[in-house]
């Protein structure tokens, strides 16, 4: 990043203290009834207080059935986005992937569930809890950390494997926590957690630059939340990048928990899982666009490059994104950029996916304003 804009960071220190949340917290069953979920605990433990006042955090908690591997499941701390909570249904997906999950709901509320007249279950909106609905950032990041340090403590549970996945604003706060808990083998950036100095939002990219684990992004070129400059500026702020996933629309919603990249990303980390294709920095020599290719995942299929012709004074969402085919050649890929792109990556895929989201991509190349 621009060294001018070096002013903006911060260390994670100054508001936040791992020692001090390193040990589990407290916990109870709920006791709300309808907040129950077949397969899952209910829990609340003792967040950090707020305003002096004491906190507790309503959690779901599970983990898979039969026996244990040796060391313990592997687990996952599961952060939802802007008007989520703690979704039971993604609990579970997660839980069958082989994963032990607790997921908090920040806004200091609890979810309710209800039967549907189809027979199943389904969520119905969410409950404040005593305090009435916030977002705190600083308590919201404790807690967080403070549901890994009670993950890591329960039975059958490996504490040297656990990620973070957070979506949205749940990204924002990963691009926080990434900085603050050292203990986490990786955080998933699912949309969001960007870089905008510019910006005096506590949620502007300014700890990435101290954050601690590998950081792993798959995010959209058309978002109403980020754009692929704000994006870019948050790989090239990272002290610890691992990869990143760019996909061309791709959906805003709580259903990124389902994309087969984050199960890919986790498997890698937390079970030996192949990695996603990797791609070294983008050059660009008399109208080519290449890359080096740093690891080729579980073989490259395809290549492609990804361009759009708008101008970036153009609203985000509305740009136009083309993708057309790249060469694959030994350890590189390369295309020739039409003449009219103003903006374009490179990404490599190893499988296919509904949501075109199997990939690693270079970093964004700006070609004209």
């Amino acid at each position: 990043m621009n060294g001018n804009n070096s002013s903006f960071r911060e260390s994670p220190e100054k508001y936040w203290n791992l020692e001090s949340l390193r040990d589990a917290p407290s916990w109870r069953l709920s006791g709300f009834p309808d907040s129950h979920w077949e397969g899952l605990q209910d829990i609340l433990f003792d967040g950090v207080p707020v305003d002096g006042v004491k906190s507790p955090v309503f959690a779901y908690v599970g983990k898979p059935g039969g026996p244990a591997p040796v060391g313990g499941f592997p687990g996952i701390v599961l952060i939802h986005g802007g008007g989520g909570t703690a979704f039971p249904e993604y609990i579970q997906l997660w839980i069958s992937y082989g994963y032990a999950v607790i997921a908090i709901d920040w806004y200091n509320r609890r979810p309710v569930i209800r039967n549907s007249e189809q027979g199943g279950e389904e969520q119905l909106n969410q409950v404040e809890l005593p305090g009435g609905t916030r977002r705190n950032h600083l308590a919201n990041v404790s807690n967080m950390v403070l549901a890994h340090s009670l993950l890591r403590r329960l039975p059958d549970v490996n504490p040297d494997r656990i990620g973070f996945v957070g979506l949205s604003w749940g990204s924002w706060y990963g691009a926080m926590v990434a900085a603050v808990d050292s203990r986490f083998k990786f955080v998933l950036e699912i949309y969001c957690g960007d870089c905008n100095p510019q910006s005096e939002d506590f949620i502007n990219g300014r700890f990435l630059h101290a954050a601690k684990v590998p950081m792993y992004w798959i995010a959209s070129t058309n978002d109403h939340n980020v754009t692929p400059e704000s994006l870019q500026r948050g790989f090239e702020e990272c002290s610890s990048l691992w990869n990143k996933s760019l996909v061309v629309d791709l959906p805003h919603s709580h259903v990124g928990f389902t994309f087969p990249v984050c199960r890919r990303v986790a498997d890698c980390f937390l079970r030996n899982g192949t990695p996603l294709p990797v791609l070294g920095k983008p050059h660009l020599e008399s109208g080519i666009l290449s890359a080096g290719i740093l690891s080729a995942g579980s073989g490259i299929r395809n290549a492609v490059l990804c361009y759009t012709a708008d101008r970036m004074e153009n609203t985000t969402w509305k740009r136009v994104w083309h993708k057309v085919p790249a060469d694959i050649s030994e350890n590189r890929i390369s295309t020739r950029v039409p003449e009219d792109a103003t903006q374009a990556f490179l990404s490599a895929y190893d499988a296919e996916s509904p949501f075109d989201d199997c990939c690693g991509s270079t970093d964004l190349v700006v070609l004209k304003k």
